[in-house]
């Protein structure tokens, strides 16, 4: 009997669960509390959907407003695996969306949507609408499920990414994220972390705040941010680091303003080092309230600087490895400039001949073009002719090789004259 009575009741509720699926739902146009980007809370005027329940077995339901025209959509108290499509085909204008705590699987994002609130939820992948014509440009997708984040680098519009307590992500290059030319927030907090990677080839000259902390990082090396020069705010606690290499800071990351440090495995040593070099240079030293052994209320040990040793030795064999890399790198860097200046001369020969052949061809082309005068029937070349012989004839050249003919004549006459005297007087 009471099984029975369960059943029933079961049955009743699933109708019920049903009816209310497929009713129409209406917001409520309401004040609405929510945060910014920088945490700040703010107060706006939103739609809200309060108190719906559906799961892929109901048939949602059809969601409606006393306008259409609201921008701005909010969901309190609710459970569903997707945003329900109706409201996506009912309100074709929507701006912002909260659907935190929902317990979204999937997340769509249309092409309008500027601002996503999505967190908390057990979203494992993200479909955007509009590839690169997509508006968002803020993305709320802290604790969630996500393992991977392709189906996000393609929103140049974007300029806050939280993607904290995602631990399944894992290590992420940020060239993931050289589309977004206007981030200037990009949380990557506990998201599994162990060290970074950055092949950018352009810089994100926006970035102001980037937060790695609670990962799995061991060792910091300041040129791994080159990639930032305008950033502000670095978010390094909560991981196991034993060893950072700041030098040259300033020239790194001019702009730098602060550095969270704090809950590391630093050496006492080590921490002394760095924190009075952040502090020459004007870094604030961020923390908590370290009661025990300290530097700048930073927690360090002793013990710990037995590993930072371990790590100076590594990093002067990955900086001598290094070196070598880069000399090999240089060396075929010459090598395929040699190739390239050898290709150049070759072209620059090949080109010379045509040019010179060509030039040759024109002029041979231009002589036989030329009309050859008869000097018979031509009567200016005649008298051209004729007229540079009379002038030969007048000019004081022509007087000067008559003289010196005449000279030449009395000299051979009077050479005779000097023989025959000279056989005379013999005989």
């Amino acid at each position: 009997m009471k099984s029975t009575v369960i059943f029933a009741l079961f049955v009743v509720a699933i109708a019920a669960v049903g009816q209310v699926a497929s009713d129409v739902v209406i917001c409520n146009y309401e004040k609405f509390d929510l945060y910014d980007a920088m945490y700040k809370k703010r107060q706006d005027d939103f739609c809200v959907f309060q108190n719906v329940f559906m799961s892929t077995d109901v048939r949602y339901g059809d969601f409606m407003a006393s306008s259409l025209d609201y921008q701005k959509i909010a969901f309190t108290n609710s459970r569903f695996p997707i945003v329900p499509p109706s409201l996506y085909r009912n309100f074709d204008d929507i701006r912002e969306l909260y659907v935190r705590r929902c317990n979204i699987e999937t997340l769509r994002v249309t092409r309008l949507v500027e601002k996503m609130y999505a967190g908390s939820n057990q979203i494992t992948s993200v479909s955007i609408d509009g590839n690169g014509s997509n508006n968002l440009k803020e993305l709320y997708l802290e604790s969630n499920m996500i393992k991977d984040i392709a189906n996000l680098t393609n929103l140049p519009n974007l300029q806050v990414l939280v993607l904290e307590n995602n631990p399944k992500l894992g290590n992420t290059d940020f060239a993931m994220f050289s589309r977004m030319t206007k981030l200037w927030k990009l949380d990557l907090e506990n998201t599994g972390m162990t060290k970074i990677i950055n092949t950018l080839r352009l810089d994100l000259t926006e970035l102001k705040r980037l937060d790695l902390s609670n990962n799995q990082l061991t060792y910091i090396d300041m040129h791994q941010f080159h990639s930032f020069p305008k950033l502000e705010n670095l978010w390094l606690s909560g991981n196991k680091m034993y060893f950072m290499e700041m030098e040259p800071i300033r020239a790194i990351l001019p702009e730098i303003r602060s550095i969270v440090i704090d809950d590391n495995y630093w050496g006492c040593q080590h921490l002394a080092i760095i924190s009075k070099y952040m502090l020459d240079n004007g870094i604030i030293i961020r923390q908590g309230e370290c009661k025990s052994r300290n530097i700048h209320k930073v927690c360090c040990s002793d013990t710990t600087d037995l590993v930072d040793n371990r790590y100076l030795i590594e990093m002067k064999i990955r900086s001598e490895s290094k070196l070598e890399e880069s000399v090999k790198t240089l060396e075929r860097d010459n090598l395929a400039l040699l190739d390239t200046v050898e290709e150049m001369r070759v072209q620059l020969n090949s080109l010379i001949l045509n040019y010179t052949a060509k030039m040759e061809e024109m002029r041979q082309t231009a002589i036989a073009a030329r009309p050859v005068a008869d000097p018979v029937e031509d009567p200016d070349s005649l008298e051209s002719a004729e007229a540079e012989d009379y002038a030969y004839y007048e000019s004081e050249e022509r007087h000067k090789v008559v003289e010196a003919e005449a000279i030449e004549v009395t000299t051979e006459k009077s050479s005779a004259e000097d023989v025959s005297s000279e056989q005379n007087r013999v005989e």
